[in-house]
């Protein structure tokens, strides 16, 4: 969706070599990029809340790093840090809110041919963000602006949902709107194209990824009359449009690139075959060599598929010859320690995990899976001690780990130490609300006048102290 978000970029020269936005100018000075990232928030909230977000740990790495990776060369270290995420839908969709949230469907993530093509729609996203369209549009139509931008963002949230809800509420939203502002939101659009075409390339990818994808969109259309995209109602695919993004591909210096990755590749056979609706034909296909060209990923693929059917003893020949060609891949050792762990060789998971969360201590999916394990064995202590390792190594923690720590805490029964983890959780989701009342339950169970009720309540007053300043 043509919708940017407020992340302030202090290195001039980049932002004018990109003709992004430059503080004080009057989108600033409507909506500061404080201002949208509180409006983000609060989406991301209700997101949360009524969408289906993907769980898959190994997925949501895989996304958030190719979009920090597209989003380096423009980023200052202390502007927000972007948030990519993946919606469990079949649509082609993808959309930006404000405040840095990037949400991608499961259906766009199937529907690339290549890693390009799915970079090319999260920098057209992230461009969005660097252009800071909303705050722009609010700034271009004053109030007008603003409704029109609150109903953009609206029909994202109901498009998710119902396409034919998200329809009718952009519509009505614009059918308000002056022309102007129509005319402004289409020129977002070749705008975020443009800047997303030099992302690509600055991140080391073919910059044609976002032409190709185009053309794939065209096929879909021209195949079935009767499919909807509301990817295509938000991001309109006209001839010129394609014609320009070609264009400013071509005129690049390095129009080469990167084109794929097995990364890619083994998310998206994992999507293909854990939603197939014939996981036997799936089944044939791969082994027959007719979905894709790598034999490690159609083996990855056929291995999810017979895991998923509880047949184990037909996944471990498959383990082993996968093992040979990409052994050492994370995906690869993770899926391995899965496959142990349903063969009753708990002791080869643990080996796999203990040596993964040793060398790569940030490595979430790991110690995700790892945690999954011990909790089953209600290994506590070890827990404990895994989750504490990854905190300490990891710059920004995956927010659902406090859930998990806070799971561990009360199997040990550390009550006020759990609630504490739960606020650690909602602070790091931006719900400081929520936060403050876990916070005062850990209070609760504190003994009176010890230094734990100090350092809590002490924590509850800065919390609140902040909550009136920012909200």
């Amino acid at each position: 969706m043509a919708l940017a978000l407020g992340l302030t970029v202090t290195d001039i020269s980049a932002r004018r070599q990109l003709n992004l936005p430059l503080m004080g100018e009057p989108a600033d000075q409507v909506m500061s990029p404080r201002d949208e990232l509180a409006i983000g928030r609060d989406y991301m909230r209700q997101i949360r809340q009524h969408l289906n977000l993907v769980s898959d740990s190994e997925l949501n790495a895989y996304i958030q790093q190719l979009g920090e990776r597209l989003a380096a060369s423009q980023l200052d270290p202390d502007t927000p840090e972007f948030t990519f995420f993946v919606v469990e839908n079949p649509e082609i969709n993808a959309f930006a809110l404000p405040g840095g949230f990037v949400g991608i469907n499961t259906g766009l993530i199937t529907a690339a041919n290549n890693e390009a093509q799915l970079a090319s729609v999260l920098a057209h996203e992230t461009a969005h963000v660097l252009q800071r369209h909303i705050a722009r549009l609010y700034a271009s139509q004053g109030n007008t602006g603003l409704k029109t931008a609150a109903t953009i963002l609206a029909a994202i949230l109901l498009g998710q949902q119902s396409a034919e809800a998200g329809q009718a509420a952009l519509l009505t939203g614009i059918a308000a709107s002056q022309q102007s502002a129509i005319n402004f939101t289409r020129l977002h659009e070749y705008e975020a194209d443009r800047i997303g075409i030099q992302l690509l390339t600055d991140a080391g990818y073919n910059p044609q990824g976002m032409v190709q994808f185009f053309e794939v969109l065209r096929r879909r259309i021209a195949l079935s009359a009767t499919e909807r995209m509301e990817f295509l109602r938000t991001h309109p695919l006209t001839t010129n449009r394609i014609s320009e993004a070609r264009n400013n591909a071509s005129r690049l210096a390095n129009p080469i690139g990167v084109q794929d990755s097995i990364d890619f590749q083994i998310q998206q056979i994992k999507l293909k075959v854990l939603h197939s609706n014939d996981p036997h034909a799936m089944q044939v296909a791969l082994a027959q060599g007719h979905i894709s060209n790598s034999e490690p990923v159609r083996l990855y693929g056929r291995i999810v598929l017979l895991l998923k059917a509880g047949m184990v003893e037909d996944c471990l020949p498959l383990v082993e010859r996968l093992n040979q060609l990409l052994g050492t891949h994370s995906a690869v050792r993770l899926l391995t320690a899965r496959v142990a762990i349903a063969n009753n060789d708990s002791a080869h998971a643990e080996s796999i995990y203990s040596s993964l969360v040793d060398i790569q201590p940030d490595n979430y999916p790991a110690t995700e899976q790892y945690l999954a394990m011990l909790s089953g064995q209600r290994r506590t202590d070890r827990a404990q001690a895994v989750i504490k390792h990854y905190l300490r190594n990891s710059l920004n923690p995956v927010p659902d780990v406090y859930r998990k720590y806070a799971e561990v805490l009360r199997q040990k029964g550390r009550v006020s130490a759990a609630h504490e983890a739960t606020a650690d959780y909602f602070f790091s989701t931006n719900d400081p609300r929520e936060a403050i009342i876990q916070l005062e339950l850990a209070l609760r169970s504190v003994e009176k006048q010890s230094n734990e009720e100090a350092r809590i309540s002490a924590r509850i007053m800065a919390s609140k102290n902040k909550l009136r300043r920012n909200y």
